[in-house]
């Protein structure tokens, strides 16, 4: 067995049919078949088994799966160190971000394209938890993640300690007339929820806040998007609570934005990497601009 037919059963197995796993492969479907049966010959064993159209993997082909998928991650790595023993850098360098957070990248993506022209950026969007295992895929390399999060598995940098504030319409007339507002305030209002699909995030750390000072918070509405959220909030239709920085990235045009003056919610923004994973010299020099002085707005 050598490596091209290993990638073919990890492909057929991700695809789950044979014939999506050849369209992949830029490949035509018998000889992939073949190379299958060639495998399962050479190693003794069945690794797939057929449930109507779909492939499953037998006891044997799960474990090829896992032992190839982790032996494919390493030749891959090592291709890649072995290519940037060279001085340029070229290529792709792939990162995610959590969309709240996006103000942390144009001054450090203009600063990294000057010095390294030959390397295209490419930018994954979504959730600390969806940006994990994106990082885990090795489809991205690093990312820019807000907590709550578990990143034992991880190095990090932090960035920033966010508290948070409450957002409200413009038009509101029961809001008090400066710019501080308490939380039992707060919890008399409609409001609206920033509720990740999968995980804990920011609404569990906000309904903690609540249930620290023995209040429930009146939801009337929820979504995992922040541009969503505060549409609603311009609308007319709740309030939210939101990390200070989250506003970076929007217009406060007929928003009021308050401090919550009993409040110690916060959130802290990292810049996370795989631990004992092969990071590539572009991704080495992209964290390196985290370190240095430059402005993240």
């Amino acid at each position: 067995m050598d490596i091209r037919q290993l990638r073919y059963f990890i492909t057929v197995v991700q695809e789950g049919q044979i014939t999506l796993a050849a369209k992949k492969l830029n490949m035509a479907q018998p000889p992939l078949s073949q190379q299958l049966k060639n495998m399962e010959t050479e190693i003794g064993a069945k690794l797939l088994s057929r449930n109507g159209r779909k492939l499953e993997l037998t006891e044997a082909g799960h474990l090829l799966y896992q032992k190839g998928l982790h032996l494919l991650d390493r030749f891959d790595e090592t291709i890649t160190a072995v290519k940037e023993t060279g001085e340029g850098l070229s290529g792709t360098l792939s990162i995610g971000c959590v969309m709240s957070c996006i103000h942390y990248l144009p001054e450090r993506i203009r600063a990294f394209n000057d010095t390294y022209p030959q390397v295209k950026v490419k930018i994954l969007a979504g959730d600390p938890y969806r940006l994990t295992d994106y990082i885990y895929e090795r489809s991205i390399e690093a990312a820019i993640v807000r907590s709550p999060l578990n990143t034992e598995n991880f190095n990090t940098i932090e960035l920033d300690i966010d508290p948070f504030v409450f957002i409200a319409p413009k038009a509101w007339e029961q809001l008090p007339s400066g710019s501080k507002i308490a939380m039992r305030d707060i919890s008399e209002l409609p409001l609206i929820a920033l509720h990740r699909v999968n995980g804990v995030g920011v609404y569990e750390v906000v309904l903690e806040e609540f249930n620290r000072h023995g209040l429930e918070p009146n939801y009337v509405c929820e979504s995992p998007d922040a541009t969503i959220l505060l549409s609603m909030v311009k609308a007319g239709i709740g309030g939210v609570l939101l990390p200070k920085s989250v506003l970076f990235n929007f217009s406060k045009e007929n928003l009021r934005v308050f401090e919550i003056i009993d409040s110690s919610a916060e959130t802290t923004t990292s810049i996370i990497w795989q631990k004992e994973r092969y990071l590539s010299k572009a991704a080495k020099r992209f964290i390196e601009l985290f370190t240095d002085e430059y402005p993240s707005t």
